[in-house]
């Protein structure tokens, strides 16, 4: 399989829960939903549990999730194959620059608990001149991410490591493990697989930027517009997944989710919990836009010189017409 062209299919298997709920789902057949993700990880735990728990199901939705390279997701989205997609942060400041018709409707990831980890024998940040380190894209939130956490390390960023960008975390993983790069950013369980294989954690992005939105849930605005109903019904059932796994009383059942969903083992998808739901506090319960993670993604992007906008400009890309009130 390519790294960087890899795909994986995930269809929504509507199981515990969904019988309770059917009672409370629109008449008529179920609204087909295609949605696009960098990969299947935790970070899609609120669609997992959405399915198994019904909540796709009450709302009358049957959604389809598939895992893209990330550097394809607007185009996915722009051009009718997908109508939503978990997408880049950063490449919806670009696209919305460049006039896409396209805007944030709902929650991602953004106090995502990303870690950087190393391949065995690389201890430091330091260890990593002359290495090779996996990525998104150049101008990616999560390339930048990495370049601030080498250059704390007294490392040039653009002479003494070599970036391999393209590919989801799927991927990265693969590659990590095949030895194609010797570093990447890997959230859980992919970081708790790898130090289960020796790899080391090198820095873990929540203690460098308490709020930065990696990706985001968005939608075309015409789309939105002639469809406003069904996409309050879907991030209604984002945001009742994100409250259901909130609630430590679902952890023994929210954990047994993400077991099967992304293949892990107990103690995988237990450390999962722990960085997402106890630490962090990754989903809000309304799954709206988190305004601080975007502000900080540009002014991160405008110090760069990557967008003229500023924080003030954030309703530019975001909008929260459709999410629970």
């Amino acid at each position: 399989m390519s790294i960087r062209h890899a795909a994986i299919l995930l269809t929504a298997v509507l199981c515990c829960g969904a019988a309770a709920a059917a009672a409370d789902a629109p008449a008529g057949p179920k609204v087909q939903l295609r949605f696009v993700s960098p990969s299947i990880t935790a970070q899609n735990w609120p669609h997992f549990i959405a399915a198994a728990q019904g909540f796709y199901d009450r709302e009358g939705l049957q959604v389809e999730m598939t895992a893209i390279d990330p550097t394809t997701l607007l185009a996915a989205l722009i051009g009718g194959s997908a109508e939503i997609a978990l997408a880049p942060a950063g490449q919806l400041v670009v696209g919305v620059d460049k006039h896409a018709p396209i805007v944030a409707v709902g929650a991602g990831a953004d106090r995502v608990p990303y870690t950087f980890m190393s391949a065995p024998g690389i201890k430091t940040v330091r260890d990593l001149k002359g290495k090779k380190i996996g990525a998104v894209a150049p101008y990616e939130a999560y390339t930048i991410v990495i370049k601030q956490i080498l250059r704390k390390a007294g490392l040039d960023p653009e002479k003494d490591v070599d970036f391999v960008y393209g590919g989801g975390q799927n991927q990265r993983f693969a590659a990590l493990v095949g030895g194609a790069v010797q570093a990447g950013l890997l959230t859980p369980p992919m970081d708790k697989k790898a130090a289960e294989r020796g790899f080391n954690a090198l820095a873990f992005t929540p203690d460098i930027y308490k709020y930065l939105q990696l990706s985001i849930t968005t939608v075309r605005r015409d789309w939105a517009q002639q469809h406003a109903d069904v996409l309050r019904r879907y991030l209604r059932s984002q945001a009742d997944a994100s409250h259901w796994l909130n609630d430590r009383r679902n952890k023994v059942a929210a954990l047994q989710i993400l077991e099967k969903a992304t293949n892990s083992t107990p103690e995988e998808a237990d450390a999962a919990y722990d960085a997402y739901v106890v630490r962090v506090h990754d989903f809000p319960n309304n799954y709206c836009v988190m305004r601080p993670g975007m502000e900080a993604i540009l002014t991160m992007m405008h110090e760069l010189g990557q967008t003229t906008a500023t924080p003030a400009d954030v309703g530019k890309y975001i909008d929260d017409e459709w999410c629970p009130k």
